[in-house]
């Protein structure tokens, strides 16, 4: 029907006729829809329960604009956490600042797990509940002209925090080559691998231990790449950790993070173009960069989030060999095997 305005209802004499005519036709569509606006009345009163359902707001963080938190950055930008219920903001900050919002309840949930680890080691009511990279995949990066990691002896290496599994792994990769990282070596906390990255740029520093995408700029600025953790180390790294707390009374929505990044996991491992294009926009690079940054990481992506406990126990005896946790220590007393076994269980049904 077509409506007439107000103006045009009030033009001559016969408004009153009009007005007749058109509440007559009203009245007639009414009756013949009342099914229709029962259904729409019953679809309406639901959008609000759905709404709400489908925006569980989190607040995840993450330790440092790379790759190695490459499995967030697809789950939230490729919709995996939307998919799975959840209205996710992902906040960048050290590891120490993770672990204490986790306890304070400004955060929901950490990417780091070292540090939660070695946090629950020594009592924190914290748990790690997955991790998405098997092995670290840090490059050391050093000055044009230094040709070995031996030949850092003396000289200052930069790390993102000290404590971090990214520190822990320059410490190891010294050893692994024969250098004492206490006696013979200087390392340094800088902060985010940007900065690493300028730091190293500027001379600050004698080398850097960086994760594509920044190994992969530097390396094509003429810095040489020493050597590769994921050569030399096979330690759980990056994963996601929450408290006791949220894990007892939150069940659900834990697991529905974690479904969310072990679809993402999969994403990664069957989607080379569309994860490239994930990595190109998160960290503006061209298409060449972003092939080759993915390249360099995939492999060392879990399939399906699963902590190994023998990787968990290195973690920990090197803990113990320093004298930083009690020796009593075992691995349940850090991991929470159980969700992502619920998980694996729920998809076999």
């Amino acid at each position: 029907m077509r409506h007439m305005t107000t103006r045009q209802m009030r033009r001559g004499g016969n408004g009153d006729a009009v007005r007749e005519k058109t509440m007559a036709v009203q009245h007639k569509w009414l009756k013949n829809n009342q099914r229709y606006l029962a259904a729409l009345v019953f679809v309406l009163t639901l959008i609000p329960s759905l709404t709400v359902k489908g925006q569980d707001r989190i607040r995840i963080t993450y330790a440092s604009n790379s790759l190695a938190f490459l499995t967030a950055f697809v789950a939230k930008d490729r919709d995996f956490y939307a998919k799975n219920g959840l209205n996710v903001e992902l906040v960048q900050v050290r590891p120490g600042v993770a672990i204490a919002a986790l306890l304070s309840g400004d955060a929901d949930y950490a990417e780091v797990l070292g540090s939660a680890i070695r946090s629950a080691a020594r009592g924190a009511p914290i748990r790690a509940v997955s991790t998405s990279i098997k092995a670290p995949f840090f490059s050391l990066a050093a000055q044009p002209g230094i040709k070995s990691v031996k030949e850092l002896k003396a000289r200052s290496i930069g790390v993102t925090a000290i404590g971090g599994t990214n520190y822990i792994s320059a410490r190891l990769l010294l050893q692994h080559f024969g250098l004492d990282p206490d006696r013979e070596a200087k390392i340094i906390a800088i902060g985010d691998e940007k900065l690493m990255y300028e730091a190293l740029k500027i001379r600050r520093v004698d080398a850097v231990m960086v994760a594509p995408p920044f190994s992969v700029l530097l390396k094509r600025e003429g810095f040489p790449l020493l050597a590769h953790t994921a050569q030399v180390l096979s330690i759980p790294f990056v994963g996601l950790s929450a408290t006791l707390d949220k894990i007892r009374k939150n069940r659900l929505q834990v697991k529905n993070v974690l479904k969310a990044e072990v679809e993402a996991l999969k994403y990664i491992h069957e989607n080379p173009a569309g994860t490239t294009e994930v990595i190109r926009k998160r960290f503006a690079m061209d298409e060449a960069m972003a092939r080759e940054s993915y390249a360099a990481v995939v492999e060392a992506h879990s399939k399906d989030g699963r902590i190994p406990r023998e990787g968990v126990e290195y973690l920990l005896n090197l803990e113990k060999k320093e004298g930083l946790i009690d020796k009593a220590v075992t691995v349940d007393q850090v991991v929470d095997f159980s969700v992502g076994e619920e998980i694996f269980k729920e998809s076999r049904r």
